[in-house]
């Protein structure tokens, strides 16, 4: 049965004053090469107590192409911005907050569940800087390629480390008080909802191709709105799952700006800074991982200028969950 689930915990390293919630798609049914799988928890895996938020399956009629043909809901009720893309398609969900999860069944309103047919990420919406009260990192930052804006091991957290605080002000970021928003939820600076993408098997090889000219725009007309643009461009994106590690597998994502790629809280790609389209891949059986063991893979992405948003990723993983959107703290 595919479920949400949630993971509340009080972050020690941060003095127990910072909350964490994870809502989790998990027992995927999904396309291939995604592997169905209860488990979220393996070597580097996510930590806690995870409780049921009581979603049922609820089939659809969309063909999943994943393994064993299973039907389900694309896309999932009441999701919204519903778009085609190269190859996958992409949805919005509910904007996460205080009301977004009923306290006392923990269901997602106005969600409706679902077989695994997607991963499910976080979205963030940011004003621009050049706006009333916008975000200094995002439009008006310098252009270019920055590798080192974030360290090469994730927090405790799970969030990006921020190591860039010797190069301000001449970097694009504004030091680690602004950056440490990118992707924790924070009232009145940004605006969080969760996000799915829908993958396609293409050879078998996991696909999605947001890109020119179908591009990458979940919050169009969400969030503070597209600020006078044709298009909502200031957010980031947030991705955490799981793999289990087989050997010859790879990982490869092309989009702009920033994209880090974190395996097994290792930093493995690093695209940082505000710049066109690039791409990098992984090979897997280069990080000295051991075979059958299942490992952690985070995407973090950002999106801080106008113009254009790609972002596609191809992989041969086969992922043990469907994603798990850790919404801040």
């Amino acid at each position: 049965m595919t479920r949400f689930q949630m993971l509340s915990r009080t972050m020690g390293a941060l003095g127990g004053a910072a909350l964490l919630a994870i809502v989790a798609l998990v027992a995927c049914g999904g396309p291939v090469p995604i592997a169905g799988s209860s488990s979220l928890i393996g070597s580097g895996g996510s930590q806690g107590t995870h409780t049921d938020l009581g979603l049922n399956t609820n089939p659809g009629t969309s063909t999943n192409p994943g393994s064993g043909g299973a039907t389900a809901q694309w896309p999932p009720a009441g999701y919204t911005n519903d778009t085609p893309v190269a190859v996958g398609r992409y949805a919005l969900g509910p904007e996460i907050t205080a009301s977004t999860v009923d306290p006392t069944t923990g269901d997602i309103n106005g969600t409706a569940a679902s077989n695994c047919v997607a991963f499910l990420g976080v979205v963030r919406d940011f004003k621009m800087g050049n706006q009333t009260g916008g975000h200094p990192d995002f439009e008006t930052a310098p252009t270019g390629d920055e590798p080192g804006i974030v360290a090469s091991t994730l927090g405790a957290d799970n969030k990006p480390v921020y190591a860039a605080t010797l190069r301000q002000p001449t970097g694009s970021t504004t030091g680690p008080d602004n950056f440490n928003q990118w992707y924790n939820s924070v009232s009145g600076v940004n605006m969080p909802y969760v996000l799915a993408l829908q993958l396609e098997n293409v050879g078998g090889v996991a696909s999605f191709q947001a890109t020119q000219p179908t591009s990458f725009f979940p919050l169009d007309g969400a969030g503070f709105g597209n600020e006078g643009q044709n298009h909502n461009f200031s957010f980031t994106t947030e991705i955490h799952t799981a793999f289990q590690y087989s050997g010859g597998e790879n990982f490869s994502f092309s989009g702009d700006d920033d994209v880090w790629v974190f395996i097994n809280k290792k930093l493995v790609i690093d695209m940082g800074g505000r710049h066109a389209q690039e791409t990098k891949s992984v090979a897997i059986d280069s990080l000295g991982l051991t075979k059958g063991n299942v490992y952690d893979l985070a995407v973090f992405h950002a999106e801080r200028h106008t113009n254009q948003s790609n972002f596609e990723i191809q992989t041969t993983l086969a992922f043990t969950n469907c994603g798990e959107a850790i919404i801040g703290r």
